[in-house]
Protein backbone atom coordinates (compact mmCIF):
# COMPACT_ATOMS: atom_id res chain seq x y z
CA UNK A 1 0.00 0.00 0.00
CA UNK A 2 1.22 3.52 -0.77
CA UNK A 3 1.13 6.77 1.14
CA UNK A 4 -2.52 7.29 0.29
CA UNK A 5 -3.63 3.80 1.23
CA UNK A 6 -3.56 2.38 -2.27
CA UNK A 7 -1.12 0.91 -4.76
CA UNK A 8 -0.58 3.89 -7.04
CA UNK A 9 -2.80 5.14 -9.85
CA UNK A 10 -3.09 3.44 -13.21
CA UNK A 11 -3.14 5.32 -16.51
CA UNK A 12 -6.77 4.34 -17.06
CA UNK A 13 -7.84 5.38 -13.58
CA UNK A 14 -6.12 8.75 -13.75
CA UNK A 15 -7.95 9.56 -16.94
CA UNK A 16 -11.48 8.71 -15.83
CA UNK A 17 -13.99 11.52 -16.38
CA UNK A 18 -14.88 13.51 -13.29
CA UNK A 19 -11.69 12.80 -11.37
CA UNK A 20 -9.90 15.98 -12.40
CA UNK A 21 -10.96 19.58 -12.20
CA UNK A 22 -10.86 21.85 -15.25
CA UNK A 23 -7.47 22.97 -16.43
CA UNK A 24 -6.74 26.18 -18.33
CA UNK A 25 -6.08 25.12 -21.92
CA UNK A 26 -3.74 27.50 -23.70
CA UNK A 27 -2.58 25.27 -26.57
CA UNK A 28 -3.26 22.22 -28.71
CA UNK A 29 -2.43 18.66 -27.81
CA UNK A 30 0.99 17.42 -28.90
CA UNK A 31 1.39 16.08 -32.41
CA UNK A 32 2.78 12.66 -33.19
CA UNK A 33 6.29 14.05 -33.52
CA UNK A 34 8.30 17.20 -32.89
CA UNK A 35 9.00 19.19 -29.72
CA UNK A 36 6.25 20.86 -27.75
CA UNK A 37 6.19 24.55 -27.06
CA UNK A 38 7.41 24.73 -23.42
CA UNK A 39 4.25 26.36 -22.06
CA UNK A 40 1.97 24.02 -23.99
CA UNK A 41 3.90 21.06 -22.64
CA UNK A 42 3.73 22.46 -19.11
CA UNK A 43 -0.03 22.92 -19.38
CA UNK A 44 -0.56 19.37 -20.60
CA UNK A 45 1.68 18.03 -17.83
CA UNK A 46 -0.14 20.21 -15.29
CA UNK A 47 -3.47 18.74 -16.31
CA UNK A 48 -2.06 15.21 -16.15
CA UNK A 49 -0.55 15.92 -12.73
CA UNK A 50 -3.79 17.27 -11.30
CA UNK A 51 -5.73 14.26 -12.56
CA UNK A 52 -3.30 11.83 -11.00
CA UNK A 53 -3.11 13.59 -7.64
CA UNK A 54 -6.89 13.84 -7.43
CA UNK A 55 -7.26 10.16 -8.27
CA UNK A 56 -4.61 9.18 -5.71
CA UNK A 57 -6.22 11.18 -2.92
CA UNK A 58 -9.81 10.18 -3.63
CA UNK A 59 -11.52 7.91 -1.13
CA UNK A 60 -15.09 6.84 -0.46
CA UNK A 61 -15.89 10.36 0.77
CA UNK A 62 -14.41 12.11 -2.24
CA UNK A 63 -11.37 14.36 -2.36
CA UNK A 64 -10.31 16.73 0.42
CA UNK A 65 -9.30 20.01 -1.20
CA UNK A 66 -6.86 20.89 1.59
CA UNK A 67 -5.01 17.62 1.04
CA UNK A 68 -4.69 18.24 -2.70
CA UNK A 69 -3.50 21.83 -2.11
CA UNK A 70 -0.91 20.57 0.37
CA UNK A 71 0.29 17.80 -1.93
CA UNK A 72 0.58 20.04 -4.99
CA UNK A 73 2.31 22.74 -2.95
CA UNK A 74 4.78 20.20 -1.59
CA UNK A 75 5.55 18.87 -5.05
CA UNK A 76 5.91 22.44 -6.36
CA UNK A 77 8.51 23.16 -3.68
CA UNK A 78 10.47 20.07 -4.64
CA UNK A 79 10.28 21.14 -8.29
CA UNK A 80 11.68 24.57 -7.39
CA UNK A 81 14.61 23.05 -5.52
CA UNK A 82 15.50 20.80 -8.47
CA UNK A 83 15.05 23.63 -10.98
CA UNK A 84 17.41 25.78 -8.92
CA UNK A 85 20.00 23.01 -8.67
CA UNK A 86 19.80 22.47 -12.41
CA UNK A 87 20.07 26.19 -13.11
CA UNK A 88 23.14 26.70 -10.94
CA UNK A 89 24.96 23.51 -11.92
CA UNK A 90 24.40 24.03 -15.64
CA UNK A 91 25.12 27.76 -15.45
CA UNK A 92 21.89 28.79 -17.05
CA UNK A 93 21.96 32.55 -17.79
CA UNK A 94 18.84 33.27 -15.76
CA UNK A 95 20.62 31.89 -12.66
CA UNK A 96 23.77 33.97 -13.09
CA UNK A 97 24.92 35.14 -9.65
CA UNK A 98 22.30 33.07 -7.83
CA UNK A 99 23.22 30.37 -5.34
CA UNK A 100 21.85 27.46 -3.34
CA UNK A 101 23.20 27.28 0.21
CA UNK A 102 23.26 24.44 2.73
CA UNK A 103 22.22 25.62 6.17
CA UNK A 104 22.45 23.64 9.40
CA UNK A 105 19.65 23.94 11.94
CA UNK A 106 19.04 23.33 15.62
CA UNK A 107 17.35 20.01 14.86
CA UNK A 108 20.60 18.69 13.43
CA UNK A 109 19.30 18.60 9.87
CA UNK A 110 20.64 20.38 6.81
CA UNK A 111 18.32 22.55 4.72
CA UNK A 112 18.69 24.25 1.35
CA UNK A 113 18.05 27.96 0.90
CA UNK A 114 19.08 30.78 -1.36
CA UNK A 115 18.05 33.11 -4.18
CA UNK A 116 18.33 30.38 -6.82
CA UNK A 117 15.46 28.50 -5.15
CA UNK A 118 13.46 31.67 -4.67
CA UNK A 119 13.56 32.41 -8.39
CA UNK A 120 11.22 29.63 -9.59
CA UNK A 121 9.36 29.72 -6.30
CA UNK A 122 8.37 33.38 -6.24
CA UNK A 123 10.40 35.69 -8.48
CA UNK A 124 10.32 34.61 -12.12
CA UNK A 125 7.53 35.43 -14.55
CA UNK A 126 6.06 31.95 -14.28
CA UNK A 127 7.02 31.23 -10.68
CA UNK A 128 4.78 29.12 -8.47
CA UNK A 129 3.70 32.25 -6.61
CA UNK A 130 2.94 34.15 -9.82
CA UNK A 131 0.78 31.35 -11.18
CA UNK A 132 -1.02 30.48 -7.94
CA UNK A 133 -1.48 33.95 -6.49
CA UNK A 134 -2.24 35.47 -9.89
CA UNK A 135 -5.12 33.08 -10.44
CA UNK A 136 -6.46 33.53 -6.91
CA UNK A 137 -6.30 37.31 -7.20
CA UNK A 138 -8.13 37.19 -10.54
CA UNK A 139 -11.01 35.56 -8.68
CA UNK A 140 -11.12 38.28 -6.03
CA UNK A 141 -8.98 36.70 -3.31
CA UNK A 142 -7.08 38.98 -0.95
CA UNK A 143 -3.63 37.47 -1.14
CA UNK A 144 -1.43 36.60 1.83
CA UNK A 145 1.70 38.70 2.17
CA UNK A 146 4.57 37.04 0.32
CA UNK A 147 7.21 38.45 2.63
CA UNK A 148 5.37 37.04 5.64
CA UNK A 149 5.10 33.62 3.98
CA UNK A 150 8.86 33.48 3.47
CA UNK A 151 9.59 34.87 6.93
CA UNK A 152 7.37 32.22 8.50
CA UNK A 153 9.01 29.44 6.51
CA UNK A 154 12.51 30.58 7.45
CA UNK A 155 11.81 31.31 11.10
CA UNK A 156 10.30 27.88 11.73
CA UNK A 157 13.15 25.85 10.17
CA UNK A 158 14.30 23.19 12.62
CA UNK A 159 11.34 23.72 14.94
CA UNK A 160 8.04 21.92 15.51
CA UNK A 161 6.05 24.30 13.31
CA UNK A 162 8.27 23.86 10.27
CA UNK A 163 6.42 22.41 7.31
CA UNK A 164 2.99 22.72 8.92
CA UNK A 165 0.69 24.71 6.63
CA UNK A 166 -1.67 27.20 8.19
CA UNK A 167 -5.13 25.97 7.30
CA UNK A 168 -8.52 27.51 7.91
CA UNK A 169 -9.79 26.67 11.41
CA UNK A 170 -11.20 23.17 11.60
CA UNK A 171 -9.47 21.96 8.44
CA UNK A 172 -6.18 20.19 7.76
CA UNK A 173 -4.64 17.65 5.42
CA UNK A 174 -4.00 14.15 6.81
CA UNK A 175 -0.28 14.32 5.99
CA UNK A 176 2.50 16.89 6.25
CA UNK A 177 3.88 18.39 3.03
CA UNK A 178 7.14 16.46 3.32
CA UNK A 179 5.19 13.19 3.44
CA UNK A 180 3.53 13.96 0.12
CA UNK A 181 6.98 14.02 -1.46
CA UNK A 182 6.74 10.21 -1.48
CA UNK A 183 4.85 10.58 -4.77
CA UNK A 184 7.49 12.77 -6.45
CA UNK A 185 9.27 9.90 -8.17
CA UNK A 186 6.10 8.09 -9.31
CA UNK A 187 4.77 11.37 -10.73
CA UNK A 188 7.97 12.41 -12.47
CA UNK A 189 7.69 10.25 -15.63
CA UNK A 190 4.27 11.72 -16.36
CA UNK A 191 5.66 15.26 -15.95
CA UNK A 192 8.82 14.62 -17.99
CA UNK A 193 6.78 13.17 -20.85
CA UNK A 194 5.49 16.64 -21.71
CA UNK A 195 7.85 18.90 -19.73
CA UNK A 196 11.36 17.40 -19.87
CA UNK A 197 13.23 20.54 -18.80
CA UNK A 198 13.55 20.87 -14.98
CA UNK A 199 12.85 24.59 -15.42
CA UNK A 200 9.34 23.64 -16.51
CA UNK A 201 8.56 21.55 -13.44
CA UNK A 202 7.63 24.43 -11.09
CA UNK A 203 5.39 25.78 -13.87
CA UNK A 204 3.71 22.38 -14.21
CA UNK A 205 2.78 22.31 -10.53
CA UNK A 206 1.75 25.95 -10.49
CA UNK A 207 -0.62 25.26 -13.36
CA UNK A 208 -1.92 22.15 -11.60
CA UNK A 209 -2.80 24.35 -8.62
CA UNK A 210 -4.61 26.73 -10.97
CA UNK A 211 -6.64 23.78 -12.20
CA UNK A 212 -7.44 22.78 -8.63
CA UNK A 213 -8.57 26.31 -7.79
CA UNK A 214 -10.75 26.44 -10.88
CA UNK A 215 -12.35 23.10 -9.99
CA UNK A 216 -13.54 24.43 -6.61
CA UNK A 217 -16.13 26.58 -8.36
CA UNK A 218 -15.83 29.40 -5.83
CA UNK A 219 -16.74 27.16 -2.89
CA UNK A 220 -13.41 27.61 -1.06
CA UNK A 221 -11.43 30.60 0.17
CA UNK A 222 -8.65 30.86 -2.40
CA UNK A 223 -6.66 33.18 -0.15
CA UNK A 224 -6.42 30.42 2.47
CA UNK A 225 -5.65 27.77 -0.14
CA UNK A 226 -2.93 30.01 -1.60
CA UNK A 227 -1.35 30.22 1.86
CA UNK A 228 -1.56 26.44 2.23
CA UNK A 229 0.09 25.90 -1.15
CA UNK A 230 2.87 28.39 -0.47
CA UNK A 231 3.49 27.25 3.12
CA UNK A 232 3.89 23.74 1.73
CA UNK A 233 6.07 24.77 -1.21
CA UNK A 234 8.37 27.02 0.81
CA UNK A 235 8.93 24.23 3.33
CA UNK A 236 9.65 21.43 0.88
CA UNK A 237 11.90 23.67 -1.22
CA UNK A 238 14.26 23.62 1.77
CA UNK A 239 14.12 19.91 2.61
CA UNK A 240 17.04 17.67 1.64
CA UNK A 241 15.79 14.25 0.62
CA UNK A 242 17.90 11.13 1.01
CA UNK A 243 19.10 9.81 -2.33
Amino acid sequence: MGLFGRNGVSDDEAGKPGQAGPMPTGGPAPGPSGPLDPMVGARIAGRETLQRVLAALKDERGVQIEAVATALGALAGRACQLAATDGVQNRRPEYAGLTVMQVGSKDGQTYLMGPAINRPLAESQFSVWSLVAGYAQSKGAVLPDLGELFAHGTSTVGGPEFGRPRYAPGTAAPYLPVQYLAVWEPMLPHVVRFAPDPQQWPVVYGLAVQGLFESTGGQFDLAVLTRVVMDSAIATSKVVLAT
